[in-house]
């Protein structure tokens, strides 16, 4: 996803959504901070006070990272795993061998069957010796023993044979299942676009929000991330539709949040059309995403797309001008959490914190709580699967210091 989308979009269905400027403003840019965590960055580079360090969470990996990158961040963030088996995995190679095994067995029973009665009308006799004339005709009971004898020799090279045979299909099943069918626990790792699993995530901030400490802290930090996650999930060439789509989850999930209500699993369109003044809005965005799609005009786009919201959503006036976009501070700034963070920290460009309660009022801060405390959360629930090999955690460095108020 580009990464202007993460910071405009969020920006864009948070106003949409009903919040503040503020707010939204400060979601957007918690989304948009998650997408330049990468590896070996400035965004990731260590913190120092006194004798400690605040290591920033790894939310991307860099090129040249092995699959999951560094802690497995990738998969905490850049491929969220769907956790759903395969959609085969039902019809498993257990129940196709065993419907392999009746039929072959129903066939090699059959096949026996013929196989005796053709064998005791082909047995050659001889009618002086081997017939009862006198006792009308039937055959001797000496023949009789012979002929059942040699039919049950026949039956049973018949039965080999089809039980081999049975055997080499049992076999190619098993060898085709092995190459086309992923593992179970493997397939969970499937990131799969909106997933069930990303709307679980999400509602877990929803949930949370009220009650638990880390989450209640900083609510719109660990939903900004969740966001990222979301809008992540629609991988690349990425269509008009797919964005809006991306666009009409993000805005459902805060909407979800600021109703203080669980994300629901339908279609986003009928719960946005019938809020005030979404007909208008959605022709204009539809237009503005196809011009983003095209490579055309880029942060203009998103800064008229903006005043359309802001107007629809009569939060101002005298939205008509891109000058008062740049001095409410809409636009997009890429340094802005880092700057406010040294700002706070003491303004020192040395990533050293002179002081501590100001650092952590930051952003960033806040955004790297939040994000630690998602890893955490995947850690445990991928454990639950069994799959604790690809633990997601990540350390913040000494815990009791930074999660100190």
């Amino acid at each position: 996803m580009d990464q202007q989308f993460h910071y405009y979009a969020t920006l864009v269905a948070g106003i949409m959504a009903g919040m503040p400027l503020n707010d939204a403003r400060e979601l957007a840019y918690y989304c948009y901070g998650t997408s330049q965590q990468f590896a070996n960055s400035e965004q990731t580079e260590s913190w120092q006070f006194n004798d400690y360090s605040f290591k920033p969470i790894v939310a991307r990996k860099g090129q040249s990272e092995l699959r999951y990158g560094p802690n497995n961040c990738a998969l905490a963030f850049e491929e969220f795993p769907a956790m759903e088996t395969s959609s085969n995995s039902e019809y498993s190679a257990s129940s196709k061998v065993t419907v392999c095994k009746v039929g072959s067995s129903t066939s090699v029973n059959n096949m026996a069957q013929h196989n005796t009665q053709f064998a005791q009308t082909q047995c050659f006799y001889n009618p002086l010796t081997d017939v009862d004339w006198q006792g009308g005709g039937d055959l001797k009971h000496h023949f009789k023993q012979r002929l059942a004898h040699r039919a049950s020799q026949q039956t049973q090279s018949v039965k080999t044979q089809y039980e081999l045979q049975a055997q080499q299909v049992q076999s190619k099943i098993f060898d085709s299942e092995a190459i086309s069918e992923p593992d179970d626990a493997l397939s969970l790792l499937k990131p799969l676009e909106n997933s069930k699993f990303i709307h679980k995530a999400i509602n877990d901030v929803i949930y949370k929000q009220r009650y638990h400490d880390q989450v209640r802290s900083a609510p719109l930090a660990l939903l900004g991330c969740r966001l990222f996650v979301l809008q992540q999930s629609w991988s690349a060439p990425h269509s008009t539709q797919s964005l809006l789509h991306a666009w009409l989850n993000t805005w459902l999930a805060i909407y979800s949040f600021k109703q203080n209500r669980p994300m629901p699993q339908t279609a986003p369109w009928e719960l946005f059309s019938s809020q005030p003044g979404s007909g208008q809005f959605y022709e204009k965005l539809e237009q503005c995403l196809e011009e983003l799609n095209r490579k055309r005009y880029g942060e203009a786009v998103w800064l008229a797309l903006i005043t359309e919201a802001c107007s629809s959503q009569q939060q101002s006036t005298n939205f008509d001008k891109l000058p008062l976009l740049l001095l409410y501070g809409l636009a997009l700034r890429p340094a802005y959490l880092l700057d406010q963070a040294q700002n706070l920290a003491g303004g020192d460009k040395e990533f050293v914190i002179h002081n501590l309660n100001g650092f952590k009022q930051s952003q960033f801060y806040q955004l790297n709580l939040a994000a630690h405390y998602h890893c955490d959360w995947l850690a445990r629930q991928l454990a639950c699967k069994g799959l604790s090999a690809f633990n997601t955690q990540q350390s913040l460095g000494n815990l009791s210091l930074w999660r100190e108020k």
